[in-house]
């Protein structure tokens, strides 16, 4: 008998798929350990004995279906799961059956691969702790509210954000959005590349960029969207988008100039402690005075991309993955040949970081000082689980 209550993997699966219609097999890893949510996706794809929590009724049925092969293999509900999701919560079942045409998934290979892109995403904000499921966050319509707080992120999906102007769809209908992550310090446009290098279509992401600023604005926040965040297989994905931001014939369409910082956020277990760190309020003021005693990481406006000066050396800070100070980071080595840096990073970045700065890595006037992501992680944010069902 399997029990269905807030906090198991059966309910998890449920608001996951609720949320997201379908979920690439491949990725099962980001909801835990890859062994044992692979065995239970199998036990959930036969009938079995289920137990509800009101009153311990007992029901039977098949929770899962899973099909395709490879990396398009995808998990959804199966159609017997439908009243019982109906009966849990009818708020997300009425939101499942309006957003997934009331149960009909398309199999082209587009629609999927979409699906599970934002699939991705929407686990890797519920593992760090941020509120994605649609029916849990603040409704942006709503016109009452002018003057939103925000205790805790929360994520929008890119299908609300898009329609919020149902006159301005067009111009945004195929930019990569996939989301947008709300947090006490501001807002982050969010795009996820896989294990692919972002193609990145600036003057569509730029209009993006423009609707989400206006939306969130109506919405009740008073945040200007500066910032976005990419997500990545792995940190070989950040080497393929810096290879392809300088392939770009026209400088309006770089990753650079369309947001000032673009952290990249690889997705595994790291990425959701880093995405943590960076939805943190006022984490840019927090992570300099705990590197170097003062500063605020970014925040630097002389020219030089570097965020602490210590004894004449300068530090530049890439803890937060952002790509765009890199690229300028780099033009600051090659500007400033007799300034001596210190690069501060997590172990794991290193190759990218290597390949990306090429010549100037091995130069005398760059060191580089590695830093533990757990120690960072557990000092700012603790070391509990953050996976909800929020």
């Amino acid at each position: 008998m399997i029990y269905i209550r807030d906090g198991t993997h059966v309910y998890l699966l449920l608001m996951l798929l609720a949320c997201v219609g379908e979920y690439p097999m491949q990725s099962v890893y980001l909801l835990g350990n890859n062994r044992v949510w692979k065995r239970r996706i199998k036990e959930l794809q036969e009938i079995q004995d289920f137990c509800l929590p009101d009153g311990g009724k007992l029901v039977r049925f098949q929770m899962l279906t899973v099909s395709g092969k490879g990396k398009d293999k995808t998990m959804r509900l199966h159609k017997s799961a439908l009243p019982i999701l109906k009966k849990l919560n009818p708020c997300a079942y009425d939101y499942y059956m309006a957003n997934f045409d009331a149960h009909h998934f398309s199999g082209a290979i587009t629609h999927v691969s979409r699906n599970h892109r934002l699939a991705e995403t929407v686990a890797m904000c519920m593992a760090a702790g941020i509120a994605v499921l649609p029916w849990k966050t603040f409704d942006l319509r709503d016109q009452n509210v002018r003057d939103r707080r925000v205790d805790r992120p929360c994520c929008y999906l890119s299908r609300e954000l898009k329609s919020f102007y149902e006159n301005e769809m067009k111009k945004t209908e195929f930019t990569r959005l996939a989301a947008a992550i709300v947090y006490p310090f501001g807002v982050y446009a969010v795009y996820n590349t896989r294990d692919e290098a972002m193609l990145w279509r600036g003057r569509g992401e730029e209009k993006a960029q423009i609707l989400l600023s206006s939306v969130f604005r109506d919405g009740g926040y008073r945040f200007e969207v500066q910032s976005a965040v990419l997500f990545g297989k792995d940190f070989r994905a950040a080497a393929k988008t810096l290879e392809d931001a300088f392939s770009r014939r026209f400088l309006n369409e770089r990753l650079d100039k369309v947001y000032q910082h673009l952290h990249f956020i690889p997705m595994n277990e790291n990425g959701m402690k880093m995405l943590e760190i960076i939805t943190l309020d006022d984490w840019q003021n927090k992570l300099g005075k705990s590197l170097y005693g003062y500063g605020m990481i970014g925040a630097n406006s002389s020219g030089i991309e570097y965020d602490a000066n210590v004894e004449g050396v300068f530090h530049y800070c890439h803890l937060d993955g952002d790509l765009c100070r890199l690229i300028r980071f780099r033009s600051t080595l090659r500007k400033w040949p007799e300034q001596r840096f210190v690069l501060d990073c997590y172990r794991e970045q290193i190759p990218y970081l290597r390949e990306y700065l090429g010549d100037y890595w091995s130069k005398e006037n760059l060191r580089v000082r590695v830093i533990k992501l757990e120690s960072i992680h557990t000092h700012f944010c603790g070391a509990k689980n953050k996976t909800t069902t929020e």
